[in-house]
C-alpha cells in the first residue's frame, strides 16, 4: 500500500517535536508498505527552528515539504501561513504523484482542517481513498478554548470543513476516545469511526545510553542521588497546561518542608510569568529547564520519581485526551499525578498513578504529598502497571499496523 501522511506540523528525528507521522511511517515502511509524509515547509514545532524546502530522508521515513510562509507568534502570520499551505496542497500533490507512484491512500491529520478539501480533490483526481485524522476538533476548539462566537465567519468556515470531512473521507481517525457521538451528529457515519490514540517506541529506549553529559539529566540524577522526591513535567507550557497550579503547589510543599523537587522542562507563551511567580515567591523546590531533545528527556525521565501532567479544565476535554508525554511516563515506568479533567482517565483505568484538580494547587500539592508517601514498592507497582498498559495498547508499531489493517479493508468509492 501506498500511504501519503500530510501533516502541517509533521516532526522526527532532527525535523521537530511533532513524531507521530514519523512512527507511523517508519513501521509501515518497515512492514513493506511505501510512505512518504508531506508537511509545511515552515512551522512552529520545527527544531531548528528554519524553513525546509528539500525532500529528505530521516532513518527510512521519507519527508516532502509543501511551500508555505514562516511566521512568528500565534496572530495573522500563521493563518496565511495555513491557508497558503492549503492552497498549495493540491498542486504539490498532482506534482508529487507525476515524479512519483499515485498514493492508494491520502490521510490528511488536522492541527488545522484547512487542507483536508485539497487532500479529498487530490485524492479524486488520483484514485486514492481519503482518510481524515482529527487531533483537535475544530470548530469546537475555536469557540470553547479560543473564545470565538458561533456565528463567526471563522467558525462557520470550519463548520463547513468538518461536515465536508466527515461525509466524504472513508474513514475518520480520531486521537480522541469519546469523540465519535460528536461527530455523528455532525453527518458522519459511525462505522467509518477508528480511534487510534498518541503512542510510544520502544525503540526510543536505545537512545537514553548514549545521554552522559546532558544538564537536566546531571540534575535529575543528583537530586535523587540526596534522596530527593522528583517530580517532572515535560511538555509545552503554555495555557492549556495549567501549570501555575504546580508551581503553586511548591509553595505549600515548601511550608510542609517535604523533600521534593519540581522540574518544569520546555517551552512556551506562560513560561515566563511561570519563572516570574517562582522567583518573586522564593520557591527553592521549582527548577526550570529549556526545552530538550527527546532522548534527554527520556533519560531525565529514567531518573525521576513521578511524572506529572495536567490541563486547564475545559468543556472540549469532554472528548478525551491523548498527550505523548502521558505514554512517555507510562513508558519509563513512572507513576503519573494526573491532574486532567477529561473524558478518558487512563491513570485511573490502568491504576498507574493519582489524580488531582489541575486549577487547584492545594489538591495537586496533596496529591504529590500522597505519592511521595506510599511505599517504594507500590510505586513500583503502580509504574509497572501503566508501563505493561502501554506495551499492550500503546506502541507505534501497533497502532501503525492497525491503521494499514482497516484501510486495507476499505474501498474507494
Amino acid at each position: 500500500m501506498n500511504v501519503w501522511y500530510i501533516h502541517p506540523y509533521a516532526g522526527g528525528p532532527g525535523i521537530g517535536r511533532y513524531w507521530r507521522p514519523y512512527y507511523f511511517s517508519k513501521f509501515w515502511n518497515e512492514a513493506g508498505h511505501d510512505s512518504v509524509v508531506i508537511s509545511a515547509s515552515y512551522h512552529h514545532l520545527l527544531e531548528p527552528d528554519e524553513a525546509r524546502y528539500q525532500a529528505v530522508q530521516v532513518k527510512g521515513v521519507r519527508y516532502a515539504y509543501v511551500p508555505t510562509l514562516k511566521y512568528a507568534g500565534n496572530g495573522l502570520g500563521r493563518m496565511l501561513s495555513m491557508l497558503l499551505f492549503s492552497v498549495m496542497l493540491l498542486p504539490f500533490c498532482i506534482l508529487h504523484a507525476c515524479r512519483n507512484a499515485r498514493p492508494d491512500v491520502i490521510i490528511y491529520s488536522s492541527p488545522h482542517p484547512f487542507g483536508v478539501v485539497s487532500a479529498w480533490v487530490a485524492a479524486r483526481l488520483l484514485g486514492a481513498r481519503l482518510v481524515f485524522e482529527v487531533r483537535d476538533i475544530w470548530p469546537l476548539s475555536l469557540v470553547e478554548l479560543g473564545g470565538l462566537k458561533e456565528r463567526s465567519l471563522m467558525v462557520r468556515l470550519t463548520g463547513w470543513i468538518e461536515r465536508f470531512a466527515y461525509k466524504r473521507a472513508h474513514r475518520v481517525i480520531s486521537l480522541l476516545p469519546c469523540a465519535q457521538r460528536h461527530m455523528v451528529d455532525k453527518g458522519l457515519d459511525p462505522s467509518k469511526f477508528l480511534w487510534v490514540p498518541n503512542g510510544v517506541d520502544t525503540a526510543d529506549d536505545s537512545a537514553r545510553s548514549a545521554v552522559i553529559d546532558c544538564q537536566l539529566v546531571q540534575r535529575v540524577k543528583a537530586l535523587r542521588d540526596q534522596g530527593c522526591f522528583v517530580v517532572i513535567y515535560a511538555g509545552a507550557h503554555g495555557e492549556p497546561n495549567a501549570l501555575e497550579g504546580l508551581v503553586k503547589a511548591a509553595g505549600i510543599l515548601e511550608t510542609a518542608q517535604v523533600d521534593v523537587r519540581i522540574i518544569l522542562v520546555g517551552k512556551g507563551e506562560r513560561k515566563p510569568a511561570l519563572m516570574l511567580y517562582a522567583q518573586e515567591h522564593s520557591l527553592r523546590l521549582v527548577e526550570f529547564f529549556d526545552q530538550q531533545p527527546k532522548e534527554n528527556v527520556m533519560a531525565a525521565l529514567e531518573l525521576a520519581s513521578a511524572g506529572y501532567i495536567s490541563l486547564k479544565g475545559q468543556p472540549i476535554f469532554r472528548f478525551g485526551v491523548s498527550p505523548n508525554k502521558l505514554w512517555d511516563y507510562m513508558l519509563m515506568k513512572l507513576p503519573v499525578i494526573f491532574a486532567c479533567k477529561a473524558g478518558n482517565d487512563p491513570v485511573g483505568d490502568y491504576g498507574c498513578g493519582v489524580t488531582a484538580d489541575p486549577e487547584d494547587h492545594e489538591s495537586i500539592a496533596t496529591a504529590i504529598v500522597k505519592l511521595q508517601g506510599l511505599d517504594g514498592t507500590q510505586r513500583d507497582a503502580m509504574g509497572l502497571r501503566g508501563y505493561e498498559a502501554v506495551l499492550k495498547e500503546y506502541t507505534y508499531e501497533q497502532l501503525a499496523h492497525r491503521v494499514v489493517r482497516v484501510l486495507g479493508n476499505v474501498k474507494s468509492s
